[in-house]
């Protein structure tokens, strides 16, 4: 049995993790830490433990594994002016990069602890479990990069991409946090559908600065922003450098994916959907040919606060601590 906190507990994210360590069999205490409690009265009534965000350097001995649920750079920030705890996981973009000059690059903030971002893992489970059973420090991809790697790693594994891969990718608003913005209001978002970020978003750094591990391919990322709160669903366009079927790409990607609790390959010209995944860690992944163009076309669709955030945090923590993967999160969608 563990205890754990949560900075940053009132977000979209950090309820979601409340919620979900609310129901994990190993976890028995749970620190909540913020600065809005009227966001965090909805767990008052579960007798959890609610501080100030400030007052979680007086629980760093007393917990096992904090989660991090901030803004781009408030981690950074906190650390350096506290103590590292032991064991936490990340869920900003603080330690994504493991050269800290990219980080900066790209979210125009200083990387204050280089000498932590050496111990950090880039917390994507199907990828990098075995460095993650080993981490003392995670760090939790972004939810784009979350579908776009998974839906893309079997290619470049297996070396069958040629040239650039297109990412067409859209989201639900609450991609953007709870901040209210005139980007996120209701009126604006619904029965309305447009790109952001076109040609300059951050997640494709992220994106390609995990590829490169394991193979070497070019990304055009457009995001795009859906009239619905959660989900993400990302079309990916890739060219092969031979000739190969829908059959043989299915069996390729059931292959590579068979033993992943999370991951469901559906056969080719079949969509996921974003409903289907909604509440859930799941990834549901379709891959076929065009033979017309020879690219590899690919659909994958996740909840961007579970898989793409929330849930994915609990499955590394899940892999740290030697728990069984799927614990505290073997829950079927919202659906419909």
């Amino acid at each position: 049995m563990i205890r754990v906190g949560i900075v940053g507990a009132s977000g979209y994210v950090g309820q979601e993790l409340t919620r979900i360590l609310l129901r994990h069999g190993k976890v028995e205490k749970i620190c909540l830490f913020t600065d809005h409690f009227d966001s965090a009265d909805i767990f008052r009534s579960h007798k959890l433990i609610i501080r100030e965000r400030k007052d979680y350097q007086e629980y760093v001995d007393d917990l096992d594994l904090f989660f991090f649920a901030l803004g781009n750079g408030e981690l950074l920030k906190i650390l350096s002016e506290n103590r590292v705890p032991e064991r936490f996981i990340d869920l900003s973009a603080d330690f994504r990069f493991k050269n800290p000059y990219e980080y900066e690059r790209i979210y125009g903030i200083k990387h204050t602890l280089p000498n932590v971002l050496e111990e950090v893992v880039y917390g994507l489970p199907e990828i990098f479990r075995k460095e993650i059973k080993k981490a003392k420090y995670i760090a939790n991809p972004g939810c784009y990069p979350t579908a776009s790697i998974l839906g893309i790693y079997p290619l470049i594994k297996e070396g069958k991409t040629f040239g650039s891969a297109i990412i067409d990718a859209k989201s639900g608003i609450s991609g953007a946090g709870r901040k209210p913005s005139d980007k996120n209001i209701y009126g604006n978002i619904a029965e309305n559908f447009q790109a952001y970020s076109i040609l300059n978003h951050r997640h494709q750094s992220e994106i390609e600065n995990v590829i490169k591990e394991f193979g070497y391919i070019k990304v055009l990322f457009v995001p795009q922003l859906l009239p619905t709160f959660r989900g993400i669903f990302a079309s990916i366009y890739v060219p092969l450098n031979e000739e190969i079927s829908s059959e043989y790409l299915f069996e390729m990607y059931t292959n590579i994916y068979k033993d992943e609790p999370f991951i469901k390959v559906l056969p080719p010209f079949t969509s996921p959907e974003i409903k289907k995944v909604r509440g859930t860690n799941w990834v549901f992944i379709s891959a076929q040919v065009d033979k017309n163009t020879k690219n590899a076309l690919i659909f994958v669709a996740i909840d961007n606060l579970i898989k793409g955030a929330a849930g994915q945090a609990v499955q590394n923590m899940n892999i740290m601590f030697g728990f069984s993967e799927e614990e505290g999160l073997d829950f079927l969608p919202l659906y419909p």
